[in-house]
C-alpha cells in the first residue's frame, strides 16, 4: 500500500498531538530531525535533505559542512526506510531566500556538474544502508538550477547511479513553465518508472514567475496526479502544506480517497 504523509510543520504537529491527523508518517529535514523525534519518538518518518545549504557540486563533496557524517546520524535518528535529498546545485555554494536557493558562486559547466552529481551519489549509496530518491527542481533564473532541471540531465544522472526519483509536481509545474513548454510535455520527458516517492502542492506566482510556494492543491492538481500515480510505483505520497487545517484535512482526505482506489 501507498504510504500518505506530510512535511513537518507546526500545524502539522499541533494536529498530530491533537490527533486531528491520521498520517502514515512524517517527512522531516536534517535540522528539525531531533526537535521531530523528541517530539514523535515512535512515528514513523522520512528524511529528506539532511542538511541545508549543500551542494552535489561543492569540491569538498560530503566533507563540506561534514555531510557524510551529518546524514548518517540524522538518518539513524529518523531511521527512515530511504533517504532523499535535491538534485542540485550547479554552483558550489548556495543559500535559500526569496523562495529558491540562491548561487553564492560562480556557475560551473553542465559536464562538470553531472559528474560532481554522480559522483557524489555514488559515494552516497556506498555509505548509506537505504536506498537514494534524487529530486526535480524547480527552476528559478538564480544561477543555481543551470542543467539541473533539464528532463536529459536527470535521466543520465538517474542511470549512471541507479538510485530512485522523488517527482514533485509542483517543482515540475515551475519548471516547465520557466522552460515555456507544458507541464504534460515536461513530465512526458522524465523516467516515471523511476519514481519512488511524490511531492504535491500548488505553485504560486511572483513578479510573473511561477514559484514554489507550497499553497495548497487545486482541483487541476488531482487528475494530473492520478496520471503520474497510473505510471509509477510510487512507496509514498507527500502533501507539502502549511497553513490552515481544514485545508490539510480535506486534501488528506482527497489524497486518501485516491489512494485507497
Amino acid at each position: 500500500m501507498i504510504q500518505l504523509g506530510m512535511t513537518d510543520c507546526p500545524v502539522v504537529r499541533q494536529m498530530l498531538d491533537d490527533h486531528q491527523l491520521e498520517l502514515d508518517y512524517l517527512e522531516v529535514h536534517g535540522p528539525y530531525a531531533q526537535d521531530a523525534r523528541t517530539a514523535f519518538p515512535e512515528m514513523p518518518m522520512l528524511l529528506h535533505n539532511a542538511l541545508y545549504q549543500w551542494s552535489l557540486t561543492h569540491s569538498d563533496g560530503l566533507e563540506h559542512k561534514n555531510a557524510a557524517q551529518v546524514t548518517m546520524e540524522r538518518l539513524a535518528l529518523s531511521r527512515s526506510p530511504w533517504y532523499s535529498l535535491h538534485l542540485g546545485f550547479s554552483v558550489e555554494e548556495v543559500d535559500f531566500y526569496d523562495e529558491a536557493m540562491q548561487g553564492l558562486s560562480s556557475l560551473q559547466p553542465r559536464d562538470q556538474v553531472q559528474e560532481c552529481c554522480i559522483a557524489r551519489l555514488k559515494q552516497l549509496k556506498a555509505l548509506l544502508p537505504v536506498p537514494i530518491l534524487i529530486e526535480n527542481l524547480d527552476y528559478n533564473p538564480t544561477q543555481a538550477y543551470e542543467f539541473v532541471c533539464e528532463p536529459d540531465f536527470i535521466q543520465e544522472v538517474l542511470a549512471e547511479t541507479d538510485t530512485w526519483l522523488l517527482f514533485d509536481l509542483a517543482h515540475a509545474r515551475v519548471t516547465a513553465h520557466a522552460f515555456g513548454i507544458s507541464i504534460e510535455d515536461y513530465i512526458a520527458q522524465l523516467p516515471l518508472e523511476k519514481i519512488r516517492q511524490i511531492h504535491l502542492n500548488h505553485p504560486g506566482w511572483r513578479d510573473g514567475r511561477l514559484v514554489d510556494a507550497h499553497l495548497a492543491l487545486e482541483e487541476e492538481d488531482y487528475p494530473l496526479f492520478e496520471q503520474i500515480l497510473s505510471r509509477c510505483q510510487p512507496w509514498s505520497v507527500t502533501l507539502e502544506y502549511n497553513h490552515d487545517p481544514e485545508n490539510i484535512l480535506s486534501q488528506i482526505k482527497r489524497l486518501r480517497e485516491i489512494l485507497n482506489r
